[in-house]
């Protein structure tokens, strides 16, 4: 597991990474007027945001790996790219697993959270972490360059949270562009939440969604482990 406490130390070492996975989600969960309110911007969709964004930022130890070559001698020893990433993974998920957690007990004593409804939003913003992570993991196998590569993510995040409902309510976009977000793991999370509100019980929609962020994380997963990275 030596790989498992590498990764985890040098994720929170970037303070704004630190800031992102350990201290926004708190943060976002004492905002009365976001969980209370109606508006373009809900408490769930700023979590989903943040989680995709926190997740990118852990991944970029992977990054620095690669460019300082320390994923090649990893490499050479008996450990393959797979079982290298699924050890990161796991490192990543640690801060932000606790924060849910955390937002799950605080949001049921401030916002008169049902245990369902509490643990229902734990599990689904736990999996759409793990598929944020992996996507992230991919997303840097597609380029060379650090700018580029921050560059472009920032627009995917953009468009994606105006695509996928974390942003603001897919009803507010034109009919032909509602589902377009499919292909992003942040619209079956809001999906999910969506369902998880209207009727406070864990559904067939919920169900739907966590199978489909399980989808892309296999997916992710195995592009990523195919020695892309060197």
């Amino acid at each position: 597991m030596t790989i498992f406490r590498y990764a985890l130390i040098k994720g929170l070492r970037n303070p704004l990474t630190l800031v992102c996975n350990c201290i926004l989600p708190l943060v976002i969960v004492f905002i009365n007027p976001l969980w209370t309110g109606e508006g373009f911007l809900t408490g769930y969709g700023l979590l989903v945001l943040v989680i995709w964004a926190g997740s990118y930022l852990m991944t970029q130890g992977t990054l620095r790996d690669k460019e300082t070559g320390a994923i090649t001698r990893i490499l050479a020893a008996p450990i393959s790219m797979r079982n290298y990433l699924t050890q990161n993974l796991l490192a990543f998920m640690v801060p932000l697993t606790v924060q849910l957690v955390l937002v799950s007990v605080i949001g049921s004593v401030l916002y008169d959270w049902s245990l369902i409804f509490a643990f229902g939003l734990f599990l689904i913003l736990a999996a759409f972490t793990v598929a944020s992570v992996t996507m992230s993991f991919a997303w840097n196998c597609l380029f060379k360059e650090k700018e580029n590569n921050f560059t472009s993510f920032s627009a995917l995040l953009t468009f994606g949270a105006m695509l996928s409902g974390a942003f603001m309510p897919l009803e507010f976009l034109p009919d032909a562009l509602q589902n377009v977000g499919a292909v992003f793991p942040a619209f079956w999370a809001m999906r999910a939440v969506s369902s998880l509100s209207d009727i406070a019980t864990m559904g067939t929609d919920y169900w739907v969604s966590i199978a489909a962020l399980a989808l892309f994380s296999i997916a992710f997963l195995l592009y990523g482990g195919k020695r892309r990275m060197i």
